[in-house]
């Protein structure tokens, strides 16, 4: 296969962040605050030794590179079993390992904190809600006192951490919806943003927590919030002036509450685009390639994908509906098209969850039953977590990639699958829910609400002429940006913003 077009350059490295942030924020530290920590400590064995991992997630990725430049704080839950045995008495340990360039301060949760505000009120209520599925929210007042009481505990954490001078603390997602009040309420003279990574709903569907106000009011204390897409700024400044009697500047898209101005904007996330392309054109790609396609189809034929973790929101059992549809309607793509799915557990302790992982393995091996023969299985269902490195490579060897989200903050898989396609040779079948279809318009498109019209077009994917596949893979290439520009245009948007009213 020949080798395709480059992506198109982009911001990809710390320096340039660096001195970014040092025109826009001159003085000022950085602290970033996020539920999840950018380094794990696990134990290694039973004799003390220990381990460090990195978690899964473009995010941490991403501002890993541009902590170290900066050398600023990282604030952050310490889920590692390890993590208390690495910190100082200031609960901070200097990360990365092998050359400590930043501070990683540690939150310490217990097991109740746990259950009630991150698997409580954080996913089995502010998940569902943002991702319109109000039916499977469960209000609990002792979910709510408990997530209150851990975003005045991340709060106080990052007070601490900005004792003694100016700093811009970045807060990320539906975690801490709450923290930046907090913050403001004891140093009105930080700069705040907030990132919020997944949907924000219509108000009919947001007036429905109780503690609507309270959640608006703890991020409008912010100088700025983030959002993957236009319409859910839009979303948020409209339930804003519903719920709330404040002062709404819609040219401006700000807020004005107590002579305080928060703005709000638009800015899509994206991936580390030169760390998939690398991968999948690695010099052992080829041979990785080649032994893949023996253990999934050896019998040839064509190779579909997808990556998702198993969350009701990505549209698993429509996508494999629609595939059932396929080789039944058609039995000709039968040991003709092989699907690989990647489905990473996650939350299982949440019924929800553990149903929805309980139907995919019904399904699929109902489907595997009905289809399969002895030497040809249709899906093959991966249930872990794989490294970046041998997504980009299963990436490459797939003809096609299906998204199919149900409702989607952004979806990065169909930017990984893309950033992958280093032979132009892929097609991408994109959810119109999920939020990079707004970016990625050179995809097909797909409803996962509809099976029948899915089927179809898995089948107009899959009959593509190769020039064509070619010609839509080059735009979908050529219009990619990076997690860095996405970095860069939120801190020069945050750095630019009139002085701050008190």
């Amino acid at each position: 296969m020949s080798e395709g077009a480059p992506l198109p350059q982009t911001r990809d490295d710390g320096s340039m962040l660096e001195e970014l942030f040092r025109e826009k924020f001159p003085g000022h530290r950085f602290i970033v605050a996020s539920n999840r920590e950018p380094y794990e400590h696990r134990w290694a064995d039973e004799v003390g030794e220990i381990d460090v991992r990195v978690p899964a997630g473009g995010l941490t990725s991403a501002l890993d590179p541009l902590m170290q430049a900066l050398g600023g704080t990282w604030v952050a839950w310490g889920s590692g079993e390890a993590d208390a045995a690495v910190v100082d008495d200031d609960d901070v340990v200097r990360v990365p390992p092998e050359d400590p360039s930043y501070r990683l301060r540690r939150v310490w949760l217990t097991h109740r904190d746990i259950h009630r505000y991150y698997l409580g009120f954080s996913n089995q209520f502010l998940w569902p809600l943002c991702h319109l599925r109000p039916d499977l929210t469960r209000i609990r007042s002792r979910y709510w006192e408990r997530y209150r009481r851990v975003n005045r505990r991340f709060a106080e954490a990052v007070i601490e951490e900005a004792r003694g001078g100016p700093a811009a603390v970045w807060f990320q997602d539906y975690h801490l919806a709450l923290a930046p009040a907090f913050v403001r309420s004891r140093r009105p003279d930080l700069l705040l943003a907030h990132f919020w990574h997944i949907p924000w709903p219509p108000v009919e569907i947001f007036r429905l927590a109780p503690q609507a106000d309270q959640l608006l009011r703890g991020l409008l204390a912010n100088d700025l919030i983030g959002f993957h897409l236009p319409s859910f700024a839009d979303n948020f400044l409209r339930c804003v002036q519903r719920l709330l009697d404040v002062e709404i500047d819609w040219e401006a898209h700000s807020v004005t509450t107590g002579g305080h101005t928060c703005h709000v904007g638009a800015f899509p996330i994206s991936i580390d685009l030169k760390a998939f392309e690398n991968a999948a054109a690695a010099p052992s790609a080829g041979e990785q390639m080649e032994r893949l396609r023996q253990r999934y189809a050896p019998q040839g034929g064509s190779i579909g994908i997808g990556v998702d973790r198993l969350d009701y929101s990505k549209g698993l059992p429509e996508k494999f509906k629609a595939l059932e549809l396929l080789w039944d309607r058609y039995p000709e793509y039968r040991e003709r098209l092989t699907f690989i799915q990647v489905a990473v557990p996650s939350r299982s302790d949440i019924e929800a969850y553990d149903d929805l992982a309980q139907k995919v393995d019904r399904q699929v091996w109902e489907i595997n039953d009905r289809f399969g023969t002895d030497s040809w299985r249709p899906i093959h269902l991966i249930k872990q977590s794989l490294p970046s490195e041998r997504l980009a490579v299963l990436y490459r060897l797939a003809d096609l990639c299906i998204v199919s989200s149900l409702q989607d903050g952004m979806n990065l898989v169909a930017k990984e699958y893309v950033a992958s396609q280093v032979d132009d040779s892929g097609v991408l079948l994109l959810s119109c829910f999920a939020g990079a279809a707004e970016q990625m318009g050179d995809a097909i498109l797909v409803n996962p609400y509809d099976p029948e019209m899915l089927s179809q077009q898995i089948r107009d994917a899959l009959m593509l002429p190769p020039d064509e596949r070619e010609r839509l893979m080059r735009l979908l290439r050529d219009s990619s940006d990076s997690i860095f520009d996405w970095i860069h245009e939120l801190l020069n948007a945050w750095g630019s913003l009139p002085a701050r009213r008190h």
